[in-house]
């Protein structure tokens, strides 16, 4: 299958260089598209394997192969009898750059362990773009910025999507201790404790998370957990129960992502 067409949009989605219009436009795409998705699934195997696979050790052996070849003229050699390299000599050379490199390239091709943290930062979306129009919807309802500290959800939504996580988690924390059965500060309450590598305290707000009226958001709150979850050696059987079922969820936003990454767990024990 030819990749090349695709290779540029999908490395803009997996580096994050996409806009939020950009992005969904994408997704979208992936679900449709089967060339598409097949071109994504190996690309972004690939680039994770390769940026564990290229690490220091891979630079230095490629270092003294060319340390080699310089002491043997490989790059200098001279156009006189004297300074001539002998084709086999040359040969030697080439065939052990070639080894190594073909060394390498089964390195970062084979399957690699399964990287937690990577996972993560691959998958984790703070939601800002939902948070903003949660924060339009309170506005046009009547709440205002200067509405007292007990009824605060949007300016607590404000600083979450300034990215400022530490105020944003008191300012939800102290909402949600007036307010216990509100389910959009349970959600950004627990995505601000995931942005702040806080996935123990994350797991326990999602956990009991239930918003019978929005079904979408229950299925991300699920989607959320798993990856808590699997920030834990202990709860990683739960993770994947919980991606098997978002992965046959034709109507989850990111049943895709929920199938690659369930394909990237290790097998069961």
């Amino acid at each position: 299958m030819n990749r090349e067409p695709y290779i540029e949009q999908i490395h803009q989605y997996l580096s994050g260089e996409l806009d939020a219009a950009a992005r969904k436009s994408f997704e979208e795409a992936l679900e449709k598209d089967e060339a598409l998705k097949e071109a994504f699934l190996f690309e972004q195997q690939l680039l994770g394997a390769l940026e564990q696979s290229f690490d220091q050790r891979a630079r230095e052996d490629i270092s003294q192969v060319h340390q080699q070849l310089r002491a043997e003229g490989f790059f200098s050699a001279s156009r006189g009898k004297a300074g001539k390299l002998s084709v086999l000599r040359v040969a030697a050379a080439a065939a052990a750059l070639a080894a190594l490199c073909a060394g390498i390239w089964w390195f970062a091709l084979r399957p690699q362990p399964f990287e937690p943290q990577v996972a993560f930062q691959q998958h984790f979306r703070p939601e800002e773009e939902q948070a903003g129009r949660i924060i339009e919807g309170l506005t046009s309802v009547g709440f205002a910025p200067e509405m007292n500290p007990t009824d605060s959800l949007r300016e607590a939504l404000v600083l979450y999507r300034k990215e400022d996580y530490p105020a944003a988690f008191l300012a939800l924390s102290y909402f949600l201790d007036n307010h216990p059965q509100n389910d959009t500060a349970q959600f950004f309450l627990a995505l601000t404790e995931m942005s702040l590598s806080n996935f123990d305290s994350a797991a326990r707000l999602l956990s009991g998370f239930s918003n019978p009226g929005n079904p979408e958001m229950e299925k991300e709150a699920r989607w959320y957990l798993a990856l808590c979850f699997l920030q834990s050696e202990g709860r990683r059987e739960d993770a994947r129960k919980l991606l098997e079922t978002l992965a046959e969820d034709e109507a989850f936003g990111q049943q895709m992502q929920a199938r690659e990454l369930l394909g990237r767990l290790p097998p069961k024990d």
